[in-house]
């Protein structure tokens, strides 16, 4: 049975390309959700990838990449077998899968309009093998990712310093609080990667082996993010540092950070409204956090004066390595309120063959940056320093009430 796939292949990857690089609304649109949005059976249900591989003759485990290629219309297909391996190094299309199989543990709906949840053993493992242990972190690191435009974008920058509550008498006019409103430009940054590989090296191979030769090349596209978010969350995206995370120092430099350091801006976040739920330390020092004895020892009994703070209290849940962190530092962050991700071109792949050279060449590339919106979300502790001299700045204390 025919979808009308056939002889349309060229016609859908340039299609997708256009829809990925439109400076209005470009998203990063897979194939399979293409060929779901567009394609329909005689019942009017949704299509998949799979049916335009039947219909196509591909079977990724088995086609191998010369097989592909000798058809001038399939051949085009090659970019999207490549940007897939890519997505999956990027460890996109592993969070896509989870959140596919989150939903589909969701059970029917109660009489209380609520929804019954489940999640069996399979669906663990099957997440394992996805591969959510990936070494791309910065989709953790961010509120969400915002389509833009233009490579230049301009975003708010709001202070509520001063808008705090007084007093008021009867019948007295009340004084009026104000939120400064301002606006700032952020630059995004084109990350591209190449890679040429012999013809002869993957001719013969399957296009889904070949796409384990590209995910390296997404490992690295997200390493190179993974670092400019945490440049962001320390530095802010300002030049000079006008947004850098604050630096506080510890009750003790010979210790360096201890668990005392970390309930302090545990603590400070609940005065202000922030969830420092994140940590982001370099090898070393993620190395020591994960030794504190309050992280790695079980606590047994309880404490001979129960208290119940009253206070929000959240101590980091999730721990991230980069080398983008100094030495001696651990930065703290609340990923709800820190960076967001502006993207003007979602990944892009281009993929060509040198006749001459007998070189198949692949080029990934994504226009992308990261703004700061509130610079109280992140707090950076240096062990180095003592906090008698390098406590929080006037602009991390809680609102006055007077």
């Amino acid at each position: 049975m025919g979808y009308g796939f056939k002889g349309k292949v060229k016609e859908t990857i340039t299609e997708l390309d256009r829809l990925r690089a439109d400076k209005q609304r470009g998203r990063d649109i897979t194939l399979r959700d293409y060929v779901s949005q567009n394609y329909k059976d005689a019942n009017g249900k949704p299509l998949s990838i799979e049916h335009m591989f039947a219909e196509l003759g591909i079977e990724p485990r088995r086609t191998a990449v010369h097989e592909l290629m000798r058809d001038d219309d399939n051949k085009y297909l090659m970019s999207e077998f490549v940007r897939e391996g890519v997505r999956r190094g990027l460890g996109i299309a592993q969070r896509e899968r989870l959140e596919a199989i989150r939903k589909a543990s969701m059970g029917p709906i109660t009489a209380d309009g609520g929804a019954q949840r489940w999640m069996s053993p399979e669906v663990y493992l099957d997440a394992q093998r996805l591969g959510l242990v990936q070494s791309t972190f910065y989709p953790d690191l961010i509120i969400r990712e915002e389509p833009v435009a233009q490579p230049t974008v301009t975003v708010p920058s709001i202070d509520l310093s001063k808008a705090t509550l007084k007093d008021s008498a009867e019948a007295a006019t009340i004084e009026e609080g104000s939120v400064s409103y301002g606006s700032k430009d952020v630059k995004l940054r084109k990350k591209a990667r190449g890679i040429g590989i012999s013809y002869e090296a993957i001719q013969f191979n399957s296009l889904s082996l070949v796409q384990i030769f590209f995910e390296d090349a997404g490992r690295i596209l997200g390493q190179t993010l993974n670092a400019m978010a945490v440049d962001t969350v320390v530095n802010g995206d300002q030049a000079g540092g006008t947004e850098a995370a604050a630096v506080i120092g510890v009750d003790n430099t010979t210790n360096g950070i201890t668990w005392k350091d970390l309930t302090r801006v545990a603590v400070q976040g609940g005065l202000i409204g922030r969830t420092f739920s994140q940590a982001i330390g370099n090898a070393t020092t993620a190395l020591n956090y994960l030794n504190l004895d309050e992280v790695k020892n079980k606590q047994q009994g309880t404490p001979l004066l129960g208290t119940a703070l009253r206070s929000p209290l959240t101590m980091p849940e999730s721990l991230f390595v980069s080398s983008n962190v100094a030495t001696n530092q651990l930065v703290l962050q609340d990923p709800s309120m820190s960076i967001v991700q502006l993207t003007a071109m979602p990944l892009m792949v281009e993929t060509e063959k040198i006749i001459s050279k007998q070189i198949e060449k692949s080029y990934a590339s994504i226009m992308t940056g990261f703004a700061k919106l509130m610079r109280t979300a992140s707090v950076i502790i240096d062990g180095s320093i003592a906090y008698s001299g390098n406590q929080f700045p006037a602009w991390m204390q809680p609102f006055s009430t007077e």
